[in-house]
């Protein structure tokens, strides 16, 4: 009688261990996961970088200004914000504007927002609110 439990106790752990792993097909990938739907959030959470790439959307943050101070994109482009300065800085948009502020962001972290809506939506550094900038969506 023991033979026969630990002889099905055996079978069952290999069968667990055999729907845990995946092999990749000859020419073909392993699987990857589905990613997540696109949501709507307008807003990405900083994110620390080593290395920034520097594209039409961006804004660098650097020598206590935002570079450019405007900046205009089409509706349903992202505008990225790069700090490039060693202290930390934030973007915080007007509350009109329903744009979560960025939260501090330190030498080489990034934040970015998706814009929907045409308008002018101006912002500042919540910490040296002598920065101001804006974008143009068109």
């Amino acid at each position: 009688m023991k033979h026969i439990l630990l002889l099905c106790m055996a079978v069952i752990f290999l069968q667990l261990m055999a729907g845990c792993t995946q092999t990749a097909q000859q020419g073909q990938p392993a699987a990857t996961p589905t990613p997540a739907p696109a949501n709507t959030v307008t807003i990405s959470a900083p994110v620390a970088t080593t290395t920034v790439s520097v594209s039409d959307n961006t804004v660098l943050i650097q020598n206590m200004a935002y570079n450019p101070a405007q900046i205009t994109v089409k509706a349903g482009e992202i505008v990225r914000w790069v700090n490039k300065d060693k202290v930390v800085h934030s973007v915080v948009f007007s509350k009109d504007s329903k744009i979560d502020p960025s939260g501090p962001l330190s030498a080489s972290q990034s934040f970015s927002v998706k814009f929907y809506d045409t308008g002018v939506y101006n912002y500042s550094c919540g910490i040296h609110p002598q920065m101001q900038g804006s974008v143009v969506v068109i």
